[in-house]
């Protein structure tokens, strides 16, 4: 069995640094990320987030979650035993991909075409819609981002760097509306305690908070309107395309063969819904 643990981090260290960003202590630079190099050390080092269910960290420090089941599939068929993850921010994966601190990053990070402007992606491995947390009865009637922009008294939380920061401030959410929090977990506990009106996240990851919390006092609105459906791949340093290419092939096979819908599905992910789009569909020529 392969395992994907934190690299250099003791229990509570990792636990730390979950809401923190990136694992310290673990900063050196990585290999160059070339196949070569990571089927001779035996792993690949691994930037991922703790949004369940795209990644998720157990008490223990090991990391599962639909995002790195994928690529801890994947790895395996590439001969790369192991993967060591390190906890980074989503805002901050991609400087950590660029200054190869990380081989690949692999937690739910939407292809975005600014995004690709820097990094690559692999073909999507997860696809999903968006979604609001709101009070219940949903007071203030948001359904869109331009429900929040259209209503100055109204704010928001969602996590820096996050492709729903992004959605906020293209469709009208003024910068001042928007209050960053440091986890989901502690985003939650904003809208709980009225000190934000909206919580914005994936429809996954914000159904699964929910239900953890098991307020009755708070609503689900999924998915949000007008917001295109989101997918995400493994992302890697510009200059990896060979590597990136590798793992192309070894996804496709995984997707062909049934097992990439039993590994994603039972995280409540539609392995049709990842099969029916490709990269080129959000960063052309990426």
């Amino acid at each position: 069995m392969i395992r994907l643990k934190l690299e250099n981090c003791s229990r509570a260290l990792a636990l730390t640094v979950i809401s923190a960003g990136l694992c310290m202590g673990a900063v050196s630079t990585v290999s160059a990320g070339t196949l070569e190099d990571l089927r001779e050390q035996g792993y690949a080092t691994v930037a991922v987030a703790n949004e369940p269910p795209y990644s998720d960290i157990k008490g223990d420090g090991y990391v599962t979650g639909a995002a790195p089941d994928v690529a801890r599939a994947v790895m395996a068929k590439l001969g790369v035993p192991e993967l060591r993850a390190k906890v980074v921010g989503y805002g901050a994966m991609i400087p950590a991909l660029m200054a190869r601190r990380v081989d690949m990053a692999t937690s739910g990070l939407y292809i975005k075409p600014k995004r690709c402007e820097s990094i690559i992606y692999s073909e999507p491995d997860l696809c999903g819609a968006e979604a609001f947390a709101v009070k219940k009865g949903n007071p203030f009637n948001i359904l869109t981002y331009e429900d929040i922009g259209n209503n100055k008294d109204v704010t928001m939380t969602t996590c820096a760097g996050c492709a729903e920061e992004a959605y906020a401030l293209e469709r009208g959410v003024s910068k001042d509306q928007i209050k960053i929090m440091t986890d989901p977990p502690s985003g939650i506990k904003m809208l709980q305690q009225g000190r934000v009106d909206v919580f914005a996240l994936s429809g996954l990851g914000t159904a699964d908070l929910l239900k953890n919390f098991n307020d009755p006092s708070l609503e689900l609105i999924m998915p949000v309107m007008g917001v295109p459906m989101g997918c995400a791949g493994a992302a890697f340093n510009s200059d990896d395309t060979e590597f990136r290419n590798a793992y192309d092939q070894a996804l496709a096979e995984l997707k062909s063969s049934g097992e990439f819908a039993k590994i994603v599905e039972p995280y409540g992910f539609s392995a049709a819904a990842t099969l029916a789009v490709k990269r080129d569909d959000f960063c052309p020529g990426n």
